[in-house]
């Protein structure tokens, strides 16, 4: 989704809750695929707005050995755990 502004981010947002624009709407309108609407939707509401100001993140070893362990060994979604994590994207945990 780096192809969004923050700016962006935060209109989908506020359409999402506000207007009750969902994703399919929020989708074409933006250019972003669907998953990653309803992926940034949810990293928000947990996190918060906030979460958008994070800087790009180098992760350690330790912290991509954990995430990966709780995908593969503790059977968790790659998706729930990535969210947990405040990942930007859904999809860094499976590359």
């Amino acid at each position: 989704m780096s192809k969004l502004t923050k700016q962006d981010k935060i209109h989908i947002f506020e359409e999402w809750t506000l207007e009750d624009k969902r994703g399919t709407y929020l989708s074409k309108k933006y250019g972003v695929n669907i998953a990653n609407i309803n992926y940034l939707v949810s990293l928000i509401k947990m996190h918060g707005l906030s979460i958008l100001d994070k800087p790009y993140a180098h992760y350690s070893k330790e912290f991509k050995e954990q995430a990966i362990k709780r995908v593969l060994l503790g059977n968790e979604a790659i998706n729930a755990v990535a969210l947990d994590l405040g990942l930007a994207s859904r999809g860094m945990l499976g590359n």
